[in-house]
This record gives structure tokens, C-alpha cells and sequence, in this order.
């Protein structure tokens, strides 16, 4: 599963993301009005019209969720489980209850329009204000305090949109342990649908949410299919079969509702930013030293209250270290601008090679940055994973469909084209793009596409699985099955000799599209006995 890694955070940035919360900032001066930013934010989303807003739809149903077995309330803990797993049966008799069935209902009905024009979207406003007060009690909706504050944004909707995602998938191993393994891939399709409305959301910690699912789901969807290949073969009955060109086209992240291209940066996180300078700086001079230290010193001594004096002392000092105003608003837009100009160039741009201006500002000076801006820089990388998965899994349903069809593997990967793909898509990790060239994903049937010895003989072949945890471990794939995989973050073909497709993946590994890394590690754990 992918994770989020975190930023590393000084201790003056790590106590005024609380100041920003605090309920003392409203000592601030008059100018630092937060309905100005706030207002400015919510005012992006009021143009989505009520029948288009698919929180009225989801949100109401989510509040009246049951809880999912407490062994599985995390996504995580699924991993393990396959269709047909002996410890499925609870988890699918709450997945298959009418409160959960609403749901997953409701989530193919805000998912099913391909037109990213007529689609709907995720529109609820931040903060209390145009909330139903029936969300509010359910803590479906955005706490920002009071005075509200964009930087301090406590997303509470979020648990029950995590709790919503692993129904999903409960689900989808349900079903295709039930034998509906196209139903199971159908409904993964809306799920990803979903997590692309949540791709418009304002903020870096909702958005990264959205990436991150839409990676999961496409993994998941993969793992579904591959043991479907491996058991009951469901995708080779032709009323399964056929329905897959319809979804594999769906999901092109080339056009359509999932085109990368159409993917923007959140900007709660920088009206955030200016919000917080508006409040904690006095025009044309330094921070306030009495907001910031009086707040400060309440933050840290909130446990210790005999400590206030001292720490108040410690932060007056501290506040006669930080950048002035005029600095501060030189830098708080050169910081959001790189971003801002870099995402849209090639990844493969010189100008990627250089640091973003995030990794090298003044964290101590600019304290207030330090604490209210995101690492963009990781939405970047999220974006490039996330295309490499979305085109990677089109293209093995295709060979997986091919392969029902024709009862044998293509003989190279152009051949699923166009009957089951309309064209190859790149691979968004292959830096090899001179002269107008676009590099395919990486195919062949071990055995059969590979040299043979001295004594002509087609030996396995053999893969080192690198996975989180440290948990490693080899294997040999016959011909029996195909590998797909893309060159991975080193941009060199490696040819799927050692495989590792976390974030922090090192030179010499390739990305592992077929077979799922997730179907081959939890192979290898029922293989050792450790799970059932």
C-alpha cells in the first residue's frame, strides 16, 4: 500500500500548525479577517449545482454506515484476504448488509457519467456555514474553529470516507469470490471514478487521500483479476469476457473523466498560508510579537499550565528571529509558484532536476510557511505513480481478455490493439522520449520469450519482490503466466529481475504491474503458513 511520507517539521513550525487553531488568535488585529480567505475558497466551489454535488448524495448514507468488524477497520488489514478466504465470511456479511448496499448503490450512481463536463463532483463547502446541521452533528464536514482557519482545517468527513473505502473493497473480494469477478472490477472502476472527484478537492491532505486511493484501487482491481486468472477463471466466460473492452476504455487516463492532463494543484493549502501572514504579521513590519507569543505559549503549555510565563518568555524570543513582512510575502508566492509552474511541465523537464523551492526555504525565518505549507512535491510524484497504474491496469485486462479470447498470450503487446485497447499507452516512468517516442510498458511470457541455455532448455524465471517491511522475497514464474511492468523510477529496463514499486523503489528495480505485487506477497505468505 502506498503511504504518505511526512514532512519533516521544525519545532516552531510544529507549534504555530497549533497556534493557527488556537482559539487565542482572536487577538489578532483587524486586518487579519479570515472571512476574506475563507470566503475566497468556499467561492470555488459554488458554481456545482445541488443535483450535481455528490456529498448530498454520499454523506447522508455514510451517517448512517454501520461500523465495519473492528479486526478490519482499516484498509490495511484486508490485505491478506483473497475471494473465498476462509476469514471473509463476517466482512462480507457486513459489507452485503441493506445499509452498506445503499451505499455502494449511491456510488455507482455519482460515478457512472463519463463526461468530465456533465460529471459530479465533491462540492461541500469548508466550515459550517452551507453545511446541513444534520452534518455537522454526524462530524460530516470541515472544522476550520472559530475564527475560522484555513491552516488548521480538521477534516472530519474524511473518517467516514476511509471507512467507505474499505467497504469497497470487502466487497469486491466478496464479489469475486462469489464468481462475479466483472462486478467486482465494475465497481473498483467507480471507486476510482469517485476518488477523482476527490481530486478537486482544495486541500493538499484531501487530495493526496484521492491519489493515494485511486493507486490502492487499481492494485486491488489488478488482484482480483489475477486470482480470478489463477482459480475460478470467471473473465473467460464470454457474458464476463466481452464486457471488458467497455471498462478497459473507460478508464483511459489518456481522455475522458480520468485525463491527466485535466489535474490541478489544490489552493486551500496556499489561501492558508496568506491567511496565517495576514493574521500573525503586522503590515510592512514583523510578526505581532503579542499574538504570537501569547499564542505559542498557550499552545505549549496547554498540559502544564504553571509553565505559561516561561514559555512565553521562550517565544517572544523566538518571534524576534522571524523574516519581516515584506520577506515573507516575497517568499510565500515564489514558494507556491514553483509549484504551480512546474506542474505542468514534462517530468522529464531539465527544470525538474532542479529542488523545488520548498526544500531549501528558511523554515526557522518563515516559521509561519514552515507550518501552514504542504509538501506539493509529493503530489508530483503521486500524479506520474498514478498514471503508470491506471494505464498499467488497462493494459493487463486487455492481455487478460486477449488471453480469454484467443486461449493463448499475445504474442507481443501491440497485439491487444485495437480490439481490446485503443492504442499503447506510454509509461509514464520511461524517460526515453527523444524524437517524438513513446515508450510502451515492458511485456513477455517467461519461458516462452526468453533465451534458452546451453542445453536449450527455457528455464523460469526468476524475480526478487521487494515490499514494505522489509519482508523480501524471490520467486519463479513459468509460462504459465505474462509479466508487464514499466521501467520504474530509475527509467531503465531492468527487466523485471527485481521488482519494488513502493515510493522510495531504488536503482536497478522495475514497477511490477502483472502479476500484482499484492497477489504475489500474500502467495508467499500462504505458502509459509501464515495466513489461511
Amino acid at each position: 500500500m502506498p503511504t504518505l511520507r511526512k514532512s519533516v517539521r521544525t519545532s516552531v513550525g510544529r507549534a504555530l500548525a497549533g497556534v493557527l487553531v488556537a482559539a487565542s488568535l482572536s487577538l489578532a488585529a483587524p486586518h487579519a479577517r479570515a472571512d476574506e480567505f475563507l470566503d475566497k475558497l468556499n467561492a470555488s466551489l459554488a458554481d456545482v449545482r445541488n443535483p450535481q454535488r455528490s456529498d448530498l448524495v454520499l454523506l447522508p448514507l455514510l451517517a448512517k454506515m454501520q461500523p465495519a468488524p473492528a479486526k478490519y477497520a482499516r484498509l490495511e488489514s484486508l490485505a491478506p484476504l483473497y475471494p473465498g478466504s476462509p476469514a471473509m465470511a463476517e466482512l462480507s456479511a457486513w459489507a452485503s448488509a441493506p445499509t452498506q448496499k445503499a451505499i455502494l448503490d449511491a456510488i455507482a450512481s455519482v460515478a457512472k457519467e463519463d463526461d468530465y463536463r456533465k460529471a459530479m463532483a465533491f462540492a461541500q463547502p469548508y466550515g459550517v456555514e452551507g453545511v446541513p446541521v444534520e452534518m455537522v452533528s454526524a462530524r460530516l464536514y470541515t472544522e476550520l474553529g472559530d475564527p475560522p482557519t484555513l491552516a488548521g482545517a480538521k477534516f472530519y468527513y474524511m473518517d467516514s470516507i476511509r471507512a467507505m473505502e474499505v467497504l469497497v473493497h470487502a466487497d469486491a473480494i466478496r464479489r469475486a469470490g462469489e464468481g462475479d469477478t466483472i462486478g467486482s472490477i465494475k465497481l473498483l472502476c467507480d471507486w476510482t471514478f469517485f476518488c477523482r472527484q476527490m481530486t478537486d478537492r482544495r486541500f493538499f491532505r484531501e487530495v493526496v487521500w484521492a491519489y493515494e486511493a485511486m493507486i490502492v484501487a487499481q492494485e486491488r482491481l489488478r488482484d482480483l483479476a489475477y486470482w480470478d486468472t489463477r482459480t475460478k477463471k470467471a473473465l473467460e466466460q464470454a457474458s464476463q469476457r466481452d464486457q471488458l473492452p467497455a471498462l478497459v476504455a473507460r478508464m483511459d487516463e489518456g481522455k475522458g473523466y480520468l485525463e491527466m492532463s485535466r489535474l490541478r494543484l489544490p489552493i486551500g493549502d496556499r489561501l492558508g498560508s496568506e491567511q496565517a501572514v495576514a493574521r500573525v504579521y503586522q503590515p510592512r513590519g514583523g510578526v505581532d510579537a503579542n499574538v504570537f507569543a501569547t499564542s505559542m505559549s498557550r499552545m505549549g503549555s496547554s498540559e502544564y499550565p504553571l509553565r505559561l510565563f516561561g514559555e512565553a518568555a521562550r517565544w517572544q524570543a523566538a518571534a524576534g528571529t522571524q523574516k519581516n513582512w515584506f520577506e515573507i510575502n516575497e517568499q510565500l508566492p515564489r514558494l507556491y509558484a514553483d509549484w504551480e509552474s512546474r506542474w505542468r511541465l514534462d517530468p522529464f523537464d531539465k527544470l525538474m532536476e532542479k529542488p523545488f523551492v520548498y526544500a531549501t526555504f528558511d523554515r526557522a525565518g518563515f516559521a509561519v510557511l514552515d507550518a501552514t505549507a504542504p509538501d506539493m512535491g509529493r503530489l508530483f510524484t503521486l500524479r506520474q505513480q498514478l498514471q503508470v497504474e491506471l494505464a498499467g491496469t488497462r493494459h493487463a485486462l486487455a492481455i487478460v481478455g486477449y488471453t480469454a479470447a484467443a486461449k493463448a498470450f499475445p504474442p507481443q503487446l501491440s497485439s491487444i490493439r485495437p480490439q481490446w485497447v485503443r492504442a499503447l499507452s506510454v509509461d509514464a516512468y520511461n524517460p526515453n522520449r527523444a524524437r517524438g517516442a513513446v515508450p510502451p510498458f515492458e511485456f513477455f511470457v517467461p519461458m516462452r520469450d526468453q533465451k534458452v541455455d546451453a542445453r536449450g532448455e527455457a528455464k523460469p524465471h526468476e524475480v526478487k519482490v521487494f515490499v514494505a517491511g522489509g519482508a523480501n522475497f524471490d520467486l519463479k514464474l513459468r509460462d504459465d503466466q505474462f509479466l508487464l511492468y514499466s521501467t520504474g523510477r530509475d527509467g531503465a529496463n531492468n527487466y523485471a529481475g527485481r521488482v519494488d514499486n513502493r515510493p522510495d523503489a531504488g536503482i536497478g528495480t522495475d514497477y511490477l504491474i502483472w502479476p500484482p505485487v499484492s497477489s504475489l506477497y500474500r502467495q508467499h505468505l500462504l505458502d509459509l503458513g501464515q495466513i489461511k
